[in-house]
């Protein structure tokens, strides 16, 4: 059988420490709680994306491989810290300061400003964001509202309505035919006088006929 692998932050069920404190720092991130306020040994230090604050104790992280590194107050084995929740670099601990007045380092923990945040500040900013996602959907929402309300999604589907132009014009049509309808009928009605019908008044209306349909044309053998 292959050996069993190492449990890794990824593996298994992920248990985190919650820190009861007035003030309590969280990963900016994911919103994890990570020191007490109260823990704070000095904030004059500096990380990699600006300032940092030196803790006493920091929860809810794990360590990367410890490294020599040449800081600004000396040669230094460090390791990087990294949240346990979202892995985010958070800063990093000190576990061996070589020069005498750096002792007080060993054991302690940098977190950057920059990657952490107040409890209360996430909790405002988590809200705020489902406030805004909230409002985004029923603004949606009032516009697929407003789509079926429409005049084109009340159509049949059976096409466009016609145009009032359209409706006129075959208003007009129909009239023009009606009226000559019916000075063809007083014209048969009324006759010339002598007894004998007038020929039909023309319409417009002409008809096409085949050359052998022609006026006074047979077909042959006719």
């Amino acid at each position: 059988a292959a050996p069993a692998r190492a449990p890794t932050p990824q593996m298994g069920r992920l248990f985190l420490r919650y820190v009861e404190a007035d003030v309590v720092h969280c990963c900016t991130i994911c919103g994890t709680h990570l020191s007490s306020h109260d823990h704070i040994v000095s904030k004059a230090f500096q990380g990699r994306h600006g300032r940092a604050f030196l803790f006493a104790d920091v929860v809810n992280v794990n360590e990367g491989p410890p490294e020599k590194r040449l800081l600004l107050t000396g040669l230094h084995v460090v390791a990087d810290i990294y949240c346990n929740a979202c892995e985010t670099r958070l800063g990093w601990k000190y576990l061996e300061a070589y020069e005498e007045g750096q002792k007080y380092k060993e054991g302690k923990f940098i977190l950057e400003k920059s990657m952490i945040i107040k409890e209360e500040d996430y909790r405002a900013r988590v809200a705020e964001a489902e406030a805004e996602a909230a409002r985004s959907l029923e603004e949606t929402s009032d516009e697929d509202a407003m789509k079926l309300d429409s005049p084109e999604a009340l159509s049949d589907g059976s096409g466009a309505a016609d145009s009032p132009q359209e409706e006129r014009h075959d208003a007009r049509g129909v009239s023009s035919l009606g009226g000559a309808a019916s000075l063809g009928a007083q014209g048969h009605a009324a006759g010339d006088g002598t007894g004998n019908a007038p020929e039909p008044m023309s319409i417009g209306v002409t008809a096409h006929l085949q050359p052998n349909e022609r006026r006074g044309e047979g077909h042959p053998g006719q």
